[in-house]
């Protein structure tokens, strides 16, 4: 999951957070980059993030 979501910044230049939003546009790109690779892991459903 850290490396698909790393790659998922380094191809989009899309930060974690996103105003209004729990989890950021990479965290949603990961889920579904995993869900349709088959990868068995529940998607992650909030991102915390260091204030």
């Amino acid at each position: 999951r850290s490396f698909i979501h790393e790659v998922v910044h380094a191809l989009t230049h899309l930060q974690d957070k996103e105003e209004n939003h729990p989890r950021g546009p990479v965290v949603e790109y990961t889920n579904i980059i995993l869900k349709e690779m088959g990868h068995p892991s529940p998607p992650r459903m909030v991102y915390i993030f260091n204030k």
